[in-house]
């Protein structure tokens, strides 16, 4: 069983429980590859149909176990912190990376567009915060991290509005359970990221790489690793005194 270890450092996580959603995706790789590295026990989740044990493969970690299941649906959920309970021990933190982008103009959008973007962004997040509190709240301490986007907060330059919505949800249950779990001791904070150099940016429509890295302050698109360090940050006790803040990794694209 782990404990959660205090050090000297205030961002070591050493042997510190970390249940991580969207897992298999290009930034939720790297988000467990980093907190793998700094010493964290790690349960990673994504859809069944996701490359979960090409992940582990590449991970060859002991302290990594995986779990497919669709997150949307509140008894997967449960299910899934209970095997982390029994096979890693107390949870430590939550980070909610699970989403999807869909682009589509208003009138196009259909009644199964808007659940999915609500499944994969919104539900699947809350479903597991509603999961991991009551242990959370039990031991007095936590850390929950969702994903936020920048068309959740701005509005979607490209015609998104059915998942701008969801992910503006995701920013408003984020500030609501901060207020309501952090006199608890449970911390809960959001990562809102830019254009994040990945498949999934290519996905929606060609791109210029080199116009959308413009559009940024520092003249480059975000890695995976800009956005896994942040996590890391947010999940150690280096932010302690952080929560129901929406941190905006994005390069200076949007002030």
């Amino acid at each position: 069983m782990s404990e959660h270890v205090q050090t000297t450092d205030p961002f070591a996580i050493t042997n510190r429980v970390v249940m991580v959603t969207g897992a298999a995706g290009g930034i939720g790789r790297e988000v467990v590859t980093v907190l793998l590295r700094a010493g964290a026990r790690v349960s990673a989740s994504d859809l069944p149909r996701a490359p979960l044990s090409e992940l582990a493969e590449s991970a060859a970690s002991a302290r990594l176990v995986t779990h497919a299941a669709d997150l949307a649906n509140a008894d997967a959920a449960a299910d899934w912190f209970s095997d982390t309970l029994r096979e890693l021990g107390p949870v430590d933190a939550l980070v909610n990376v699970a989403g999807a982008w869909h682009i589509r103009p208003l009138l196009e959008v259909s009644a199964a567009d808007v659940e999915l973007m609500l499944d994969a962004n919104f539900r699947t997040a809350f479903n597991c915060c509603r999961a991991v509190a009551p242990h959370m709240l039990e031991r007095g301490n936590g850390s929950i991290v969702n994903f936020a986007s920048t068309a959740g907060q701005y509005g979607s330059i490209s015609p998104a509005a059915h998942y701008a919505a969801a992910k503006g949800a995701v920013i408003a249950m984020t500030k609501s359970l901060a207020r309501e779990l952090s006199p608890h001791g449970i911390r809960v904070n959001a990562v809102s990221p830019g254009p994040i150099d990945t498949e999934a940016l290519a996905a929606g429509r060609p791109i210029d790489r080199a116009a959308v890295a413009d559009r940024t302050l520092v003249g480059r698109l975000g890695t995976p690793a800009d956005i896994a360090h942040a996590v890391l940050f947010l999940v150690s006790d280096g932010s302690s005194f952080i929560t129901g803040h929406v941190l905006n990794v994005n390069g200076g694209s949007l002030l």
